[in-house]
């Protein structure tokens, strides 16, 4: 998202993805599956591995396309499964922080 915009919003968008990946996958404003415009980053690649990549890959200072693909490729086979399951583990205790609210705004819960 950038300027506040919405995701996958446009109708062109959408129309790729369900051609794609089928109606009952996609989840976006006036879906099937509707999810809330500028909805918190939960999922464990949003919260954890693109930080997490970012962070490591511009340690090299990639000057090209190309060095940037070797260095996101490179980085992302030394991920141990250690890490991937502590990500996914912390993932699980931010659903869990949503029940109680009926899966509605948790600001005041510190994870």
């Amino acid at each position: 998202m950038q300027d506040g915009a919405t995701s996958h919003t446009a109708n062109p968008v959408k129309a790729f993805l369900i051609q794609t990946f089928g109606e009952d996958r996609i989840v976006s404003r006036h879906c099937r599956y509707p999810w809330p415009p500028r909805s918190p980053d939960l999922t464990p690649a949003d919260f954890w591995l693109w930080g997490y990549l970012k962070s490591r890959v511009y340690l090299s200072g990639p000057s090209s396309l190309s060095e940037l693909k070797d260095a996101i490729h490179r980085e992302v086979s030394f991920i141990h499964p250690d890490m991937l399951h502590s990500a996914v583990a912390g993932f699980v205790t931010r659903l869990e922080c949503l029940l109680p609210c009926g899966g509605g705004h948790m600001e005041h819960i510190l994870v």
